[in-house]
């Protein structure tokens, strides 16, 4: 796929879109230490966004994906992108608390006992989110990628994040791609 061939909304920076585009597609920032889509993988794409990442894990073989955005300046592109696409876009907010789903309600939402592939870009909600999984429910996806934003301001976060996957079985490797940034992805996977 190209960046043309996609819809995007129609607010924001189109070179933020580029961006984010090549990120997936040609730097394959969701694709590293061996925590990848493989074919026949169920997939949930947490911040889908107007799809590319949908799109990307369609292209590797995913079984089916299951896109979450809240957004609906996105959530227009999403539909459009994902048309007649092995994908279910589900309108929630992704998080811990009131008002959002949780990893225990999406595995609920799509009626599947557990989930092989899992990208969590949710917008600074992760910590929450992550901090709250239930350890039985964290053992019920098999690879996690997740990005972490205002990585100085909540490295005690990222490290009880990291324990608490190490302590459940998880392999975990963390990089922070963009040097300059203050981001970074967590790639976690059952051993």
């Amino acid at each position: 796929m190209y960046l043309y061939d996609y819809k995007i909304a129609e607010v924001g920076d189109l070179g933020w879109y580029q961006n984010v585009y090549k990120e997936i597609w040609f730097d394959h920032e969701y694709s590293r230490y061996g925590v990848e889509v493989k074919k026949d993988d169920i997939v949930v794409d947490c911040g889908a966004n107007v799809g590319f990442f949908t799109l990307y894990a369609l292209d590797k073989g995913a079984k089916h994906v299951y896109s979450i955005e809240c957004d609906d300046r996105n959530t227009g592109s999403l539909h459009y992108n994902l048309e007649n696409k092995n994908a279910t876009i589900i309108k929630e907010y992704v998080g811990f608390g009131e008002g959002n789903i949780d990893i225990e309600k999406i595995l609920q939402i799509i009626n599947k006992p557990f989930i092989d592939f899992i990208k969590v870009d949710i917008e600074w909600a992760e910590y929450d989110l992550l901090l709250n999984t239930p350890d039985d429910i964290m053992r019920r996806v098999n690879k996690w990628v997740i990005e972490f934003h205002d990585i100085y301001g909540n490295y005690k976060n990222i490290f009880n994040i990291i324990e608490k996957f190490s302590k459940n079985g998880f392999n975990i490797n963390y990089e922070q791609i963009h040097k300059n940034s203050n981001l970074a992805l967590l790639y976690i996977k059952r051993k």
